[in-house]
C-alpha cells in the first residue's frame, strides 16, 4: 500500500530546525481527552527543546493546556490576541509575551510572521479557518513554511480527504496535497526540532 501524500515519515526536517512554531488549535479541549493530552505533550516538547511556542494567546481549551505546559517546561511562549478576545478567550496570563492586536487579520499575520512553520492540532472552525488561509497563501506562493498537522484518532483525515477531493475535482493544483503534512504522532514533530 502507497503512503498517503500527507502522511510523512519520517517528515524531512526544513533547515535549520524549527526554533519558532506557530501553534493553532482549540479554544475548547474537545470530546476526545486524548486531544488535551497531545497538547500538553506538544507544549512540554516544544519547552524542553527550546523552541518558541507562537499562538493565538488564550487560556482556555487546548491553547491553555499548551501554552500552560510549554512554560512549565520552561519555554517561551509568545500570545497574540484581537483586543475583541481578551475576554472571550481569557487571555493566558503566564505568557511570556502578550501582543495585543485590533482584528483577527491582524492576528494572523503577526503570528505567522513571527514563526518558521506551522502546526495545527485538533480544533473547531478557527483552527480550520487559520489552517485553509495558510495553505491558499501557500497556493498563491506567498510563503513556503510547513504546515504541520497533529491530531489523535484521525482527526484531520476529513480534512485531508476533502483537499484530495479538490484536487481531484480540478479545483486545486496537484501540489495541494503536498501542502499539508499530517504528522503520525509526537515522534514525527521531534524530529523537526533542534535537539533537546
Amino acid at each position: 500500500m502507497q503512503p498517503h501524500p500527507h502522511d510523512s515519515e519520517p517528515c524531512p526536517a526544513p533547515a535549520p530546525p524549527i526554533r519558532r512554531l506557530l501553534l493553532f488549535c482549540g479554544s475548547r479541549t474537545g470530546a476526545d481527552p486524548r486531544h488535551a493530552a497531545t497538547a500538553r505533550a506538544v507544549g512540554r516538547l516544544l519547552g524542553r527543546r527550546g523552541v518558541t511556542l507562537v499562538y493565538g494567546g488564550g487560556a482556555l481549551g487546548l491553547m491553555g493546556e499548551l501554552a500552560r505546559a510549554a512554560r512549565a517546561a520552561g519555554g517561551r511562549v509568545e500570545g497574540v490576541i484581537p483586543r475583541f478576545l481578551l475576554d472571550l478567550e481569557v487571555a493566558e496570563p503566564q505568557v511570556s509575551e502578550l501582543i495585543v492586536v485590533e482584528t483577527l487579520h491582524l492576528r494572523k499575520a503577526e503570528m505567522f510572521a513571527r514563526a518558521d512553520a506551522v502546526l495545527a492540532l485538533p480544533g473547531g472552525i478557527g483552527t480550520l479557518d487559520e489552517v485553509v488561509e495558510l495553505l491558499s497563501w501557500r497556493m498563491l506562493g506567498l510563503h513556503a513554511k510547513p504546515l504541520l498537522l497533529l491530531g489523535d484518532g484521525g482527526f484531520w483525515q476529513p480534512l485531508l480527504a476533502l483537499v484530495d477531493h479538490l484536487v481531484r475535482a480540478g479545483f486545486a493544483p496537484p501540489h495541494a496535497a503536498a501542502a499539508l503534512v499530517h504528522l503520525p504522532g509526537l515522534r514525527a514533530l521531534e524530529g523537526l526540532l533542534p535537539a533537546a
